[in-house]
């Protein structure tokens, strides 16, 4: 047989926590073959020195919108990713109608850092999504998780209430068809509104939608502060009334007082598992944070949407300052909390703490914070430092937990991409495996593991995330020694180092730091791939 192209010299390290091993790697039809020593092939690339392994899987992105907008996201594309599984956190776009289309746009927008201009919600459900990017095809691949926020938005608005019965019904009905149409489960968001507003029946019976497919049920924890081990037991909980698999979002504690509690969150979930319950998770290898600055708000202050929230910050009464401090304190408060993004609306406050930004308008940074909504609106974000990096290492080094961007797939152009988000868009997976080679934290293979076989087997993907003869071509190639991330919280948007080329479907997609014109990326459909 003649292949495509040969990866000839390198040393594979195949996505299932095997030791790596010298060996060419052969691309025919998009698919890996592991051809004999003479093969020939249209192209033979020497790529001696450098480990080639398969292209990570960031099974917790938020690019849901990047197959819409009209500009190339390329962030994940230099980190060495080639597939994102979207829609988490509670936070999607799908499903949607006509009727609530505009709320969700704004919901989004409001939500998700992802520079959108102006670009609109055209596709409403996971098959209209996917049928747009067999039209429109990317460089890498998109999966979809149904947002809980997003379905109950669609169906009942974004009050603070009970679903009446037929609401409640019309939510199981479309969660169904979704997981029907490909979804790889749905998402909660429950430190956010509207998700934060759903009662524990309404978990559980899209919980047992999501057990009967045998679909993930991934989820922002309610509380990641002192609140931390309810919050897990309320989880748990959930998988052993209903069967489902919980997949518990970015994995940590947050605020110092409250570190100490991380060996007893991690007890509960491992005595959960060994009792035969499916509780998995994932992390984010940084010991910052970042969201909404808006979800420093207590939950009632959302209710009735964007306008209403505004309506209450504009004249913050004593109830809530002191309910925004409790979580803003969670946080890191005044020197912990940093802007990072006003949308153009105050650059010069992008890479400021809420307490500097407080002395410049000459009041305290609680009011601060809601002098900063009232003239910037929704879209501002924060990135906030309250981790224990101990804890961070104890996490990452676990082979079990999935590592995770928590981020989107952005543009580099300076004109599109405007604030200071958070570095994990930009180095994530560099980050990742340089900082367990330069700290000896854990071998290659495992880290490999960690964002490759491991997140594809958390998914149910039977084609990709390992390199065995046969599967599908998705390759990212490295060096060992050079790779590392660039990025920082002042200067995030930096391409890392050491990725030299990244194959999707065993097409090129990224030659030496440069992006190419192949677009072979897909939609990513649950049992399909």
């Amino acid at each position: 047989m003649k292949y495509d192209r040969i990866l000839r010299g390198g040393t594979v390290v195949d996505g299932t926590g095997a030791p790596g091993r010298r060996a060419d790697l052969a691309m025919k039809d998009g698919r890996v073959f592991f051809p004999e020593a003479d093969a020939e092939a249209e192209e033979i690339l020497d790529v001696s020195g450098l480990t080639v392994c398969p292209g990570f899987i960031d099974i917790h992105s938020h690019s849901d919108i990047c197959p819409l907008v009209p500009y190339l996201p390329e962030s994940k594309l230099y980190q060495g990713a080639t597939s994102e599984l979207c829609g988490n956190c509670g936070i999607s776009i799908l499903p949607c109608n006509d009727e609530r289309r505009e709320e969700i746009e704004n919901y989004c927008a409001s939500e998700l850092e992802i520079p959108m201009l102006g670009t609109k919600i055209t596709t409403y459900s996971t098959a209209a999504y996917a049928r747009h990017l067999e039209a429109h095809p990317m460089s890498t691949n998109y999966g979809m998780l149904v947002g809980h926020g997003t379905l109950r938005g669609a169906v009942m608005g974004f009050e603070d209430r009970p679903a009446a019965p037929e609401e409640m019904r019309r939510m199981e009905e479309i969660l169904e068809q979704e997981l029907l149409d490909g979804a790889f489960g749905m998402s909660l968001g429950l430190a956010y509104p509207p998700s934060c507003f759903a009662p524990p029946e309404e978990l559980e019976r899209l919980a047992r939608v999501l057990a009967r497919h045998d679909r993930l049920l991934t989820v922002h924890m309610r509380d990641e502060g002192a609140g931390v081990l309810d919050s897990v037991r309320e989880m748990i909980g959930i998988a052993e009334k209903t069967g489902v698999h919980v997949q518990i979002s970015h994995l940590k504690v947050m605020q110092k007082p409250n570190w100490k509690l991380f060996p007893e969150e991690m007890r509960l979930i491992d005595e959960a598992n060994a009792r035969g319950l499916r509780v998995s998770c994932d992390q984010y290898p940084y010991t910052a944070s970042a969201l909404a600055l808006s979800a420093l708000l207590p939950h009632y202050a959302h209710d009735g949407g964007i306008e209403a929230m505004l309506e209450t910050v504009r004249r913050p009464d004593e109830r809530l300052l002191r309910e925004t401090s409790v979580k803003f304190e969670t946080r890191g408060g005044a020197n912990g909390v940093m802007v990072c993004s006003t949308r153009g609306v105050r650059p010069d406050w992008e890479g400021k703490f809420i307490g500097e930004i407080a002395e410049e308008l000459g009041t305290d940074p609680l009011h601060a914070i809601m002098q900063i909504l009232t003239l910037c609106g929704p879209e501002v974000f924060i990135i906030t430092f309250a981790q224990d990096e101990k804890v961070v290492r104890e996490v990452f080094s676990r082979p079990d937990i999935a590592v995770i961007s928590d981020g989107y797939n952005l543009s580099y152009d300076p004109a599109i991409t405007k604030d200071k988000l958070h570095p994990r868009c930009f180095s994530t997976f560099p980050h990742a495996l340089a900082w367990a080679r330069d700290e000896k934290l854990l071998p290659l293979e495992t880290v490999i593991w960690k964002m490759t076989g491991l997140p594809a087997r958390m998914m149910g993907l039977k084609t990709l995330g390992t390199l065995e003869e046969g599967k599908i071509a998705d390759v990212t190639v490295f060096d060992p020694l050079r790779v590392k991330d660039r990025s920082t919280f002042t200067e995030p948007m930096q391409k890392p180092e050491g990725i030299e080329y990244v194959f999707v479907r065993g097409e090129l997609i990224v030659d030496r730091g440069r992006i190419t014109d192949a677009r072979p990326g897909r939609a990513l459909l649950c049992g399909t791939d």
